[in-house]
């Protein structure tokens, strides 16, 4: 599978609300980041167990205040000299009972056998305290 692959894979379960399938396409000893820390979440988590745990609240909460991911827009993907290692910038968009929002995000993967060895993401964490606390 083609890195690109890996991540429209990996994304297309922010869709569909699907952790279980979301958290497979981790490699069992994933590493998940977040240089710029989120309220509630450890800035680095080791292994599918840790990313599970500190993401499925967040999951939960998305579904409980009818918060949605409705699609990937403006996606540049960017191949690094390192055949395991590739930029993804994008802008997620949803919707939420108070309206549309649009945050922009980039990943930086790497991928082993097909898999989310190490998911970078840096993310305006202000703004997305704020969706999560309005909605």
């Amino acid at each position: 599978m083609e890195l690109r692959e890996v991540w429209e894979h990996l994304v297309s379960h922010q869709l569909t609300r699907d952790i279980d399938a979301w958290i497979e396409c981790f490699t069992a000893d994933a590493v998940m980041e977040w240089p710029f820390r989120m309220g509630g979440i450890p800035a680095r988590l080791e292994g599918r167990d840790a990313i599970r745990a500190a993401v499925a609240p967040v999951w939960q909460r998305a579904l409980e205040t009818n918060r949605r991911i409705t699609g990937h827009e403006r996606v540049a993907f960017h191949q690094t000299t390192d055949p395991e290692v590739a930029m993804v910038e994008f802008d997620m968009v949803g919707d939420t009972p108070r309206g549309p929002w649009r945050q922009s995000v980039v990943y930086l993967l790497r991928i082993r056998d097909g898999r989310v060895a190490l998911l970078r993401e840096f993310v305006d964490t202000a703004a997305l305290t704020q969706l999560f606390n309005a909605a």
